[in-house]
């Protein structure tokens, strides 16, 4: 029967696409007695992800929870690190027996996305009755991302240090700068307070205290380590 007429005995799928109460438009209907994820009447392409895994999701969430009593549908795995900084892209498994159909009538369906059952079995099931169907499975690549990755090795992390400390500020090296400070607080033969020494101008062409100094050291750090 289409889903038209009768849309499997789901109520939800006669109003305009509003979740939880209403979901319409939806591109497949879930029939739980049979375990069975019909193609809905007229549909060509399935992105698996979109189409079948978050419309089961919405389906779950009725507020009337009828549909948690069925078994689990669908699982999904993916995000596992693999060697070279690579990811392992989603892949998706149909559980306890479920299985697809598509819609009655001469077609061509693509699906999208990595698809499996749990048994091992075909996804797709036959129609009700014959009819010329040709199913592509359009699996996308397993390595989807490449993880970012920044290697320093001790002679690296040496170099930047080398060069936060000879980075010039005023016309002066960062370094020389601070045994200018602790110079001047010797010359001066006080007791300051931490908080009088981190005020101390050093730069007085630009009226910079020493505290000041220090954050634009650690700003050209971060600089010279993503350059």
């Amino acid at each position: 029967m289409p889903s038209l007429v009768f849309n499997y005995g789901n109520w939800q799928f006669w109003g305009a696409y509003a979740p939880p109460l209403y979901l319409g438009e939806q591109k497949v209907t879930f029939d739980g007695p049979n375990k069975i994820i019909i193609v809905n009447e007229g549909v060509t392409e399935l992105d698996f992800r979109v189409d079948v895994y978050s419309a089961w999701k919405e389906w779950t969430l009725d507020p009337n929870q009828i549909n948690l009593k069925w078994e689990q549908v669908l699982s999904a795995v993916g995000g596992d690190p693999l060697p070279g900084d690579r990811v392992l892209g989603t892949t998706y498994f149909l559980e306890n027996g479920w299985r697809m159909r598509t819609w009655e009538g001469n077609h061509s369906l693509t699906v999208t996305g990595n698809v499996f059952t749990s048994e091992g079995e075909p996804i797709f099931v036959n129609t009700l009755n014959p009819w010329t169907i040709t199913i592509n499975l359009n699996t996308s690549t397993l390595v989807e991302t490449i993880l970012p990755s920044l290697s320093l090795g001790s002679g690296d992390i040496a170099g930047i240090a080398d060069a936060v400390w000879a980075e010039v500020l005023s016309g002066t090296a960062a370094g020389t700068r601070l045994v200018e400070l602790a110079d001047a607080v010797a010359a001066a033969n006080t007791s300051l307070t931490a908080t009088e020494v981190w005020s101390y101008i050093i730069d007085t062409g630009k009226n910079q205290a020493a505290g000041d100094k220090l954050k634009k050291i650690a700003t050209k750090t971060q600089d010279l380590a993503l350059s």
